[in-house]
């Protein structure tokens, strides 16, 4: 395995440019540092996707080789399964790299819910863990399964599935967003509301534009700015933002004067919008683009991890976060220092 290297220690000039603090300048008994709980302690998952020499397999979160190299593509662990490329076809492996169902789909998307969204001649079903059809492929786009519901569209309308496979939510909607909290956003003739499991509308709108909730609050559209309404279809966050992401760990993105960072339930900021470009808070830590590179932020002090150093950065998922450097594939630890150096 290539050899570690130390991420730059730039952190306290970022902070000077940038107006944010580095971790070394944290101090931890500040009263106004906006701790949020203790920090997040990832469980391992069964393996991590590296590329090596062109091909992909599966490393533990030491950076130790587990399943060698001999896929075309893989992604991550979910509900214990990953999905593999091998040629044109697509199939699931196990934490050992054996097939778990065959490679046999055109196309296929993550588990959720114990099923997965899988394509077999241009038609979209679901296939669950042991490799049966849990929903025979008739639907012409599909997505994983989240909070007990598929978004499924037949034609140009979208509708919801039940985790048995049935008609939960018939198609009848231009655009919709997953299932969360109990609520899903959908776009009518009249603009965004949000429905219950059963279609039934729960807040009414209509919004210009909405999304999924999270942490009990969900980013609307209302005139031409975003802000924040709750279960209630209350306001509870003004629309004066460009853009506004979900809560995450109690923190949101949203973008101001072309700027993002990060918002607080309360109204507040984590970190103050002096960013281009942001991903959202997992595991304590949220991808952050100054410029043309990534780095992450804390969750507890929105503190600069590091220096920015990677052309592109994912959310961290058992205790490492994926980071591409020129094409290559690696990956990096909270502190971010490189369990898996960039190969490719």
């Amino acid at each position: 395995m290539p050899r570690p290297i130390r991420l730059p220690l730039l952190a306290a000039l970022l902070a000077s440019a940038l107006g944010l603090a580095a971790c070394d300048d944290a101090d931890p008994t500040d009263p106004n540092d906006p701790i949020d709980g203790p920090p997040v302690v990832a469980e391992a998952l069964p393996g991590y996707p590296v590329l090596l020499d062109g091909q992909w397999g599966f490393a533990d979160r030491e950076g130790r080789i587990r399943v060698e190299p001999r896929f075309d593509f893989a992604d991550g662990f979910y509900d214990g399964l990953a999905a593999v490329q091998r040629g044109m076809q697509w199939g699931y492996v196990d934490s050992t790299g054996a097939f778990a169902i065959d490679a046999q789909y055109e196309a296929v998307d993550r588990f959720g819910d114990g099923l997965a969204p899988v394509r077999l001649d241009g038609k979209w079903g679901y296939v669950r863990p042991d490799g049966s059809l849990a929903v025979q492929p008739i639907y012409d786009a599909a997505r994983p399964f989240s909070d007990g519901r598929a978004a499924v569209r037949d034609g140009l309308r979208w509708g919801y599935l039940a985790a048995d496979g049935s008609v939960a939510v018939e198609p009848a909607y231009a655009a919709v967003s997953d299932f969360s909290d109990g609520y899903a956003a959908v776009q009518t003739a009249d603009g965004w509301v949000y429905i219950g499991p059963g279609g039934g509308i729960q807040i009414a709108g209509p919004f210009e534009g909405a999304a999924a909730f999270s942490d009990g609050l969900a980013p609307v559209l209302i005139g031409e700015s975003w802000g924040y309404v709750d279960a209630g279809g209350r306001i509870v966050v003004n629309p004066i933002y460009e853009e506004a992401g979900p809560f995450s760990e109690g923190a949101a993105r949203v973008r101001v004067d072309g700027n993002v960072g990060f918002l607080l339930r309360d109204g507040s900021y984590l970190v103050e919008p002096k960013t281009a470009e942001a991903g959202d808070f997992a595991e304590g830590r949220a991808p952050v683009r100054f410029r043309d590179d990534w780095t992450y932020v804390r969750r507890t002090d929105g503190l600069v991890v590091g220096s920015p150093a990677f052309d592109a950065a994912g959310p961290f998922r058992g205790g490492l976060a994926q980071v591409t450097v020129d094409e290559a594939v690696g990956y990096i630890d909270a502190d971010g220092a490189y369990v898996w150096h960039p190969t490719e």
